[in-house]
């Protein structure tokens, strides 16, 4: 088996030397100048998809964008987008600034859980 590190050339400038050589580490996410050496962690949160967004929404019911934030650990503009995704799709609603599943987004969700289980 292989123990190759996943590094991919990114859009960046090394703080340190200026190099346009920075590299991504997939496996740690995290950036390194190839010219210097300098490790640049990343400070984005992780990120967020529309399956973890309605298990929490079905596991507690109505949430706040607040709330799925802090359960989640998202930053507001991927959460946002997600979201803004999801109701696009007509998965879930806002209600009085609490978003909950709609029917059609329970259908989803329980179908994406048994891809999940293997049925």
């Amino acid at each position: 088996m292989s123990h190759r590190r996943g590094l991919r050339f990114a859009k960046t400038t090394c703080p340190i030397c200026g190099s346009k050589e920075v590299a991504r580490d997939d496996s740690k996410g995290d950036l390194l100048c190839t010219n210097c050496g300098h490790i640049m962690t990343r400070r984005e949160t992780r990120a967020v998809g529309k399956y973890e967004v309605a298990q929490h929404l079905k596991r507690n019911g109505k949430m706040t964008f607040p709330m799925l934030r802090e359960v989640t650990g998202a930053s507001d503009d991927k959460l946002f987008g997600v979201i803004q995704n999801m109701e696009n799709m007509g998965l879930i609603q806002d209600i009085g600034g609490k978003y909950t599943l709609t029917k059609r987004g329970q259908r989803w969700y329980r179908q994406r859980l048994g891809q999940e289980w293997g049925y």
